[in-house]
């Protein structure tokens, strides 16, 4: 497996700004020459400036959370150097690269135009370059007058240079004699529409203890897509640190875990084995009950959320996460049934630190809690685990009412990537919810390098994506009343009670 160190990355090759404006033409050299007038429309071509016109194009670059970026000015533009200038001259794109793991970078065009430009000049912008193949990249410009970004045109990047145009008018967009430009990587568009989605992280632990830069960027990745994918829900299956003890990955865990928090994006945690410590003792500081009980999400916590619930309501559909941490016992197995018979009416998705071994079979504890949990809860659809690196699919066929008819299937997942390049290169497992197949697809990505797909598709075709086929229908709701009734009665001493004679 190769490993990239970006997520999202933009490697800008040239500007071509021009400006089409009534008068005369000005070239590189300053001079003027007569133009052709437009037919069509009764402009000449007036101006023009080039990303190398000197002293009226300045570049930068920088990298926001957001896209496009929230202000006119955001903090950490650096204009270009001698040396990219350069670059632009020479047509060298290698050479002014911008790129950023967990932020979306871009250049920035502000051009210095002439004062004879008029509020009803026509502007065209042409941009020519590169970005990663499979990223989307859009063309943006500063609108005076509502005072954010405006998108002009935005295509996805393949292994070539492309371009990017763009048609104004200076009104809304030049002010004291300047138009600003900017083109910036952009979340890309799924080429499948899915309803809702949910993710999936497992044994963070080497992240936690010597790559925190991969931990932070998930949660970020997390948090900037919540909109784009419509992600509703987060699952840990353990492992959250390497090292129980080390009060340094729980602090660095919780802080990046915390990026969930505030972004309101609910989630759920369960210790693995190496998040026991001393008796779980940081885990339950860090990730106990207190963190939790107030989410409204959050149901009943099991021994400091060693154990707990959550229950999730999306588009109509009510899911039922149910955890549990550590070794799972007869009193663990009675909890759990006991949640899960508290709602039968919920689609159940069972999550544990360890269940299916890297040989795809079920562990001891695995076939306990499949016998004993599983087959009885007939509403139990999925079984998620990790623990063992490896990435396995177990589905099994249950025949609930014995008629010789497969009633559902129960997909039991591991993914575990804690022994790749950096802890695992920052792969989790994204489970996209389409109501209109009513399925969920599972995909393996890597925020981190920006990269789909752990093993070598071709040589393991359905390792990290496949397809589970579970009921995500809505569910009707309904209340109806016939009658009720409400009575009071009062309790009053023995002196104030009559009898009433028999008639």
């Amino acid at each position: 497996m190769y490993k990239f160190n970006h997520v999202v990355s933009l490697i800008w090759m040239a500007l071509l700004v021009s400006l089409f404006l009534p008068s005369y033409y000005v070239n590189h050299s300053g001079h003027s020459s007569p133009v052709e007038k437009s037919a069509s429309n009764n402009f000449y071509h007036a101006h023009q400036y080039t990303s190398v016109t000197a002293n009226h194009v300045m570049v930068s670059d920088n990298a926001t959370s957001n896209e496009p970026p929230n202000g006119y000015k955001p903090k950490g533009e650096k204009e270009f150097s001698t040396k990219k200038y350069l670059s632009l001259k020479e047509k060298d794109s290698e050479a002014n690269e911008t790129r950023s793991i967990t932020k979306f970078p871009y250049h920035r065009f502000d051009v210095k135009v002439d004062k004879d430009v008029k509020p009803s000049d026509k502007v065209t912008i042409h941009w020519e370059g590169k970005s990663l193949p499979g990223r989307q990249v859009t063309m943006y410009v500063w609108n005076i007058q509502d005072e954010k970004w405006v998108g002009l045109e935005r295509k996805l990047a393949g292994e070539n240079d492309f371009e990017l145009n763009g048609t104004i008018t200076a009104e809304e967009y030049v002010e004291n004699n300047k138009l600003s430009v900017i083109v910036q990587d952009q979340v890309s568009i799924q080429s499948k529409s899915y309803d809702y989605s949910f993710v999936w992280m497992s044994d963070t632990q080497y992240y936690a203890q010597d790559h925190p830069a991969i931990f932070k960027t998930l949660t970020e990745w997390i948090s900037q897509h919540k909109a784009v994918m419509n992600i509703k829900y987060v699952v840990h299956t353990g492992d959250i640190v390497n090292k129980g003890q080390d009060i340094n990955q729980w602090q660095r865990a919780d802080s990046y875990m915390n990026t969930l928090d505030v972004a309101k994006i609910p989630y759920g945690v369960l210790p693995g084995n190496h998040d026991v410590g001393d008796h779980f003792k940081l885990y339950q500081q860090y990730f106990g009950e207190n963190r939790f009980r107030k989410k409204h999400y959050y149901g009943d916590s099991y021994q400091n959320n060693r154990g707990h619930y959550d229950l999730i309501s999306v588009n109509g559909k009510d899911y039922l996460f149910v955890y549990m941490g550590g070794d799972v016992k007869a009193v663990d197995i009675e909890w759990m049934n006991q949640v899960l018979a508290d709602f039968k009416d919920r689609t159940a998705i069972l999550v544990f630190h360890e269940y299916l071994k890297k040989n795809g079979k079920r562990s001891q504890q695995g076939n306990a809690i499949f016998e004993k949990i599983v087959v009885p809860n007939h509403h139990v659809v999925a079984v998620l685990s990790g623990h063992y690196h490896s990435s396995k699919l177990l589905v099994d066929d249950l025949d609930d009412n014995l008629d010789g008819i497969v009633d559902r299937k129960v997909y039991q997942l591991l993914a575990d990537y804690q022994k790749g390049p950096e802890g695992g290169s920052g792969f989790i497992r994204l489970l996209h919810v389409d109501e209109e197949t009513n399925s969920i697809d599972v995909q393996t990505y890597s925020p981190y390098l920006d990269r789909y797909h752990y093993y070598n598709p071709d040589k393991y075709p359905g390792k990290d994506q496949f397809t589970m086929d579970i009921d995500v229908r809505r569910t009707e709701k309904m209340v109806a009343t016939r009658y009720v009734e409400v009575n009071v009665y009062k309790q009053i001493s023995d002196d104030n009670v009559v009898f009433l004679a028999n008639e």
